[in-house]
Parts: C-alpha cells; structure tokens; sequence
C-alpha cells in the first residue's frame, strides 16, 4: 500500500495532472530575448549583408533594394500594394513619383531602424509622406514637430497642410498663429490665396482688434474682387472682433496706512498710473479679481467679506460674504458664466483648503460645488474657454508640511470636475499669471517671464532685462491691450518700473521712474 501511494504521488508530480512540471525531470524553457533577437538579426541580414532583396524600388532614378515583408510589417500602403491584384504586386521594380529621394531615403530609415532625423526644411514632406504611406507614430511625431515650430512665416501654409491630412490640433496651432499675426499677414501671397472656408476659421471665432481683422478681409477680397465680393457680407457677419482692455487695476495698499486704493494704470504711449479710489474698511486682502466693469475684492477685519468697487465711478459696495473664512485662496472670473470662483486657500487654523466655491453675480451668491484635487494656497488662477488652470503654490508634503507647489490643476466650469496635468510646472511656489490669446504667462521670483501653452501643453522663458535681474522679488503679471506688463511685487517709491512684452513682436521694454503712492502690490488685475 505504502508503494502504491507513493507511485501514485509520483505520477501526480510527474504527469503534470495539476498543470505543474518536476524541475529534476523536464521544464519549458521560455528564451525571453528571442524575439528582439530574431528581429535584429533580420535586420542585419537585410541592411548588413544585403540579403534577401526581392523589390527595387525607383524614386528619382535612385534605386532601393529592399523587403517586400520588411515594408509590409510597417506600411498598411505597402501591405495592401504587395498583397493585391495590382502590378506592383507580381513587379520586382516599382517606380514611386509621389516623394523625393531624400525623403523616402528618411521613411526608409525610419521603417528599418525605428530612428529618423526630423529636420524642419523636410518636416512638411516628411509629415505628408508619413501620412500618405501609413506611419502612424512618424505622421503623429511629425505633427508634434509642426505644431512646435510653427510661426507666422509658415503658418497660412501649415493650416493648409493640417486641413488636407484632417489634423485638427496642428490646424488649432497654426490657427492662433495666424490671428494674432494678421496684421504681417495679410498682405502675403499665401493670405490672398486663402481659401474663403479657412479665412472663415480665423475670423469667425475671434480677432483681437489690434490685428485690425476688417482691414485683412478688405485685401482678401480686392485681391480678387470679381469673384470674392459676394462673400464681403457673410466675412463681415461671421467676424468676431475682440476688443481689449485700455486699462490695468491695481489693488494694493501702502505700508504705512490701512486703507487699500484701487490704481488704474493706463496703457497708453506713456503707460502712466493714476490712484482711481480707495476703501478704508478693505485694510487685509485676501484675495481679488476683476469682472466685467468691476473689482471684487475680499478681505477686511472680517476675512471672508467681500467688496465690489465699480471703476466707472469708484464707489464700493459690500456684498454676499464667502461661507467661511479663507486666506491665500484664488479668485478668476469666468464671464461665460457670469460667476467667480474661489478655489483653494488656508483656514484660520492655517490648514490648506481644496474647496471651490463660486459667487453668481445676478443673485448675489455664493454656492459651494466639487474639491481639487489636492489642497493648495497662495496659487495663480486664470480662465481659459471655461476652464480655470491652477498654478503652483503650496501644498502638503508626505507629513503634512507645506512645501512649494509645481503642480498644474485644470478645474472644468462646465462639469465641476478638477484633474492634474501629468507634467510639472519648471518653478515651483507662489506665482501670478495673466491670459493673452490662448497662451498663460506666469511670473514668479527669479528672472523670467514663463509662457505656457496648454494647448500644445509646451513652456517658453523668456529673460528678463538685467536691470529687473538684480533684485529678487516676486513678480505680478498683467495682460493689457495686446502686451504683457510685469510688476515688482514690493518696490521703492518713484522706482516702480515696468517691464512690457510685446508678443507680437518680442519686443521688451523697460518702463522707467513711474511715481506711484504703494509700495506692495498685493493684486495686479487686467
């Protein structure tokens, strides 16, 4: 009996009935490099030695020996070319006329190594070639690569590429570039070649008047009146001309005084500043933003009420107090809606907040709605198309210290849900941001202006002149009548100088030897 069991445990172990193998008797063994193996050594085979070529394939009289099924791997176009009922599927040599030797010679490349030098005098071809050949993640990089390196000297013909091959981030990117260009492009053979679909795509969902979009119709037209005059009347109804503002306001108080003044600057030829009107009771701000004609501004001996200064004639009135007390948080408007929102912030108890609430203008209300995602104070906040983008501040760390932020949280108006973008600001800390067109431009201490484009989801620094580099501060930015000020926070009186961005042209500039009455800015409002 002892013999018969132990038999019958062996052929338990050994015949596998419980799906396992006896390691002293046989075992599957898996080569788990295998697969990279075979495919490089087929490479070398047909890159290295050349072996194996059964098509040759002409473009401009240079011929390719290459692999019908190395190509048909990578290539949905040359899979269903060797595979149909065409010619060139029995021909040994094929003849293509579509591309240049040069850029097939980089598909090539790209086909059999898996790496290609992207260079920008190829980029269009190559971007058109992988599109036309089926090269998924080489047409989608390409993309990237244009969106990228687009500027107003490519970007009428990049919309044209973008809406032939139905790519619609790239058309957004070139889309911007051409409005707030128009002005340098509206003379330019490709502008008065414009098919009138895409004409109407720049015009019609918003042209900064600056841009003097009525001007760029009127040559679009003339340039061939006969045909195009019959189109003036659907240009000029479809045309969304956005005027800008003429001012900047500037909450802030003196450090010697308790009352807070509301400061107009005035975005002229000679950008002078001038005090608009004060309120006495406002002595701790916490918190600010413009909209519409008016400045909201929180704080006072009581942290949670609210004020509302009307700039036409600078008088204040109180209004619906915040639920609860709130220090560091952010205020945007966001004019769709006809609300602000205050997200984030520090309790009394100096804990940090992850609440949202917003304030409805018409009923004088304020409703509290969903969380962020993670509890921050002292951060940027701008409106863009609806979606508010938090930037920076502080946070908590793994024990519950704050530490500076370099976090990007998107929170949605619409359906009141917040999410993180996956990449990190480049500064991390309190900061301020203002919106030009459809880029954010932050300003934090140190010395440069950052530009980020959530769209193309890309950062540009830009340096700040040495005379603003000496003096570490943090800065507060505004957006005003197509340029971009930025402002000490803290600065001597008679010494407020002004740096002014011009990003039409890049053009910076130094406004010098401003005399203002405040010495802290605690806002800077566009």
């Amino acid at each position: 009996a002892a013999k018969m069991e132990s038999t019958e445990e062996r052929g338990l172990s050994v015949g596998g009935s419980v799906g396992e193998e006896n390691y002293f008797l046989g075992y599957t063994f898996t080569d788990r490099s295998h697969s990279s193996r075979v495919v490089k050594s087929i490479m070398d085979l047909c890159l290295e030695d050349g072996l194996f070529a059964d098509v040759t394939i002409t473009v401009d009289g240079k011929e390719f020996h290459l692999h019908r099924l190395v190509l048909s791997a990578q290539s949905s176009f040359f899979r269903s070319m060797f595979t149909s009922n065409l010619k060139e599927s029995h021909n040994r040599t094929i003849e293509l006329k579509d591309v240049s030797a040069t850029v097939f010679q980089l598909l090539i490349d790209y086909i059999y190594h898996g790496t290609i030098k992207l260079r920008v005098e190829e980029l269009q071809d190559t971007y058109e070639m992988a599109d036309m050949y089926q090269l998924t993640a080489l047409f989608e990089e390409c993309s990237r690569f244009l969106s990228r390196t687009v500027e107003v000297k490519n970007c009428l013909q990049v919309m044209w590429l973008a809406d032939r091959h139905s790519d619609q981030e790239l058309y957004t990117a070139a889309k911007h570039c051409a409005k707030i260009h128009l002005t340098q492009l509206h003379q330019t053979e490709e502008f008065l070649n414009l098919p009138l679909c895409l004409l109407l795509d720049i015009i019609k969902d918003g042209v900064l008047s600056s841009q003097n979009p009525t001007l760029a119709i009127e040559s679009w037209i003339n340039h061939n009146k006969v045909e195009r005059e019959e189109f003036s009347s659907i240009l000029q109804e479809n045309l969304k001309e956005i005027g800008e503002n003429v001012h900047i306001y500037l909450i802030g108080k003196e450090e010697t005084r308790t009352h807070s003044l509301a400061v107009s600057l005035h975005c002229d030829e000679d950008d002078a500043i001038s005090v608009s009107g004060q309120n006495s009771l406002c002595h701790q701000i916490t918190a600010a933003c413009k909209h519409g004609g008016d400045l909201y501004v929180v704080g006072g001996s009581i942290p949670r009420r609210m004020w509302k200064c009307n700039m036409h004639t600078m008088d204040w009135e109180r209004c619906a107090p915040l639920p609860r007390d709130r220090l560091h948080h952010t205020m945007v408007s966001v004019t769709s809606e006809d609300a602000i929102y205050s997200l984030g912030g520090k309790t009394l108890q100096d804990t940090l907040s992850n609440a949202v609430i917003y304030y409805t203008v018409k009923d004088n209300m304020w409703t509290e709605t969903s969380q962020l995602d993670t509890a921050v104070s002292g951060a940027a906040g701008v409106n863009l198309g609806g979606t508010i983008y938090l930037l920076g501040g502080e946070e908590n760390d793994m024990d519950f210290f704050t530490k500076p932020s370099r976090l990007i949280q998107c929170f949605d108006t619409a359906s009141q849900k917040c999410q993180i973008k996956p990449y990190m600001l480049p500064f991390a800390g309190c900061m301020h941001a203002a919106v030009h067109m459809d880029v954010i431009f932050i300003v934090a201490e140190g010395d440069s202006l950052v530009c980020y484009n959530p769209l193309l989801e890309s950062f540009t620094r830009l340096r700040f002149p040495e005379v603003w580099s000496c003096v570490p501060s943090l800065w507060k930015v505004a957006s005003c009548n197509g340029c971009i000020y930025v402002f000490r926070d803290k600065c001597k009186k008679g010494d407020a100088n002004t740096l002014k961005f011009n990003p039409a042209t890049s053009v910076v500039s130094v406004i010098r030897g401003i005399k203002i009455l405040l010495t802290n800015w605690q806002f800077v409002l566009a």
